[in-house]
């Protein structure tokens, strides 16, 4: 049984006459006849009465043409919902993230994203980078982000860049450093330094990307301590267990607890750059939505880069609202 079967018999049994419904259908009245004949013959049963004085429905007739339109009216809906996933209009949207240490304009996409596409559920997955590449290629997650710009990453996967920001000192506001004005990198060497790791064993780039500034600049630095968690990162900084440097785009700088100091040292390893990941094929029209709309988002007077929105491996489906949505790798 296929669904012009279902589509034959209903104009028929809606119009009560073979040659209304062979017209409102656009074909031929024994092509029409032959069609319903089949449809009776593989459900076994006579749906419709035909004699000199028309056609009428059975009782078994009546009982399946409500079937048959609660059917096409589903297939409908299936294709309509097939075509606006393929829009990025609706379905489900996982990110994995690397916390609010680099995530302050994560609330502020997302909801710009809620409010743009409805349809579509997202689902936050905080992992780390080797975790989020995994998941990547596994279709477990469609966007992943990280700092490192040129990692190697896996065939078919993709980078692109979102935002640039400066490095800040962090530490909390009554430290004997926050009250300067600005901070000298061989003064935050002599302090106990912190960094966050998601996981328990799991690789820091937040700890690298500290050791990389430290060593571009030639100091030795003291030993760098992981902290596991965002939650207790944030709970070391308050309790002035140490102090950190973090991208100005850090969630943790909008904590009151919490002073953000500019650096006296310059160099362009003090400006760190956050990228988004996704996975090129097949390609997710969602999370393309999903990335051109957080460049948009990303904070005013802060660098994204090249500023191109456009995609590699386009999905070929317009954005609500936006035309076409495409993003180019850097």
């Amino acid at each position: 049984m296929e669904l012009r079967h279902l589509r034959y018999f209903v104009a028929v049994a809606e119009e009560l006459n073979y040659r209304k419904a062979a017209e409102r259908l656009h074909v031929a009245p024994p092509a029409l006849s032959r069609q319903v004949k089949d449809l009776e013959s593989e459900l076994g049963v006579q749906l419709l009465d035909r004699d000199t004085g028309g056609v009428r429905l059975t009782d078994a007739g009546a009982a399946f043409l409500a079937e048959a339109r609660i059917m096409l009216t589903q297939s409908q809906r299936a294709v309509a919902v097939a075509q606006e996933a393929a829009k990025g209009l609706r379905g489900q949207l996982t990110v994995g993230y690397v916390g609010p240490i680099l995530m302050r304009f994560m609330p502020a996409s997302l909801m710009a994203f809620h409010q743009r596409f409805l349809g579509v559920e997202i689902v936050l997955d905080e992992m780390p980078l080797a975790d989020q590449i995994a998941a990547l290629v596994s279709g477990t997650i469609q966007i992943g982000f990280t700092m490192a710009g040129d990692a190697r990453l896996p065939r078919g996967l993709r980078r692109i860049k979102i935002v640039c920001s400066p490095v800040r000192a962090v530490m909390e506001r009554e430290y004997h450093l926050a009250g300067l004005s600005d901070v000298a990198l061989a003064d935050l060497a002599r302090e106990p330094l912190l960094c966050l790791a998601l996981r328990k064993g799991s690789p820091t780039l937040h700890g690298e990307l500290i050791r990389r500034i430290f060593a571009f600049h030639q100091l030795k630095h003291r030993p760098i301590k992981r902290i596991e968690g965002s939650e207790a990162f944030r709970a070391a900084l308050e309790s002035r267990l140490g102090v950190s440097l973090i991208p100005e785009i850090g969630g943790l700088s909008r904590n009151p607890v919490l002073a953000f100091r500019p650096l006296k040292d310059t160099g362009a390893d003090l400006n760190v750059c956050l990228y988004a990941l996704w996975r090129d094929s097949p390609c997710s029209q969602t999370a393309a939505n999903f990335i051109a709309l957080m460049r948009e988002i990303a904070p005013r007077g802060i660098g994204t880069g090249s500023g191109r929105r456009s995609l590699a491996g386009d999905c070929g489906q317009p954005a609500a609202k936006a035309g076409r949505t495409k993003l180019a790798a850097n």
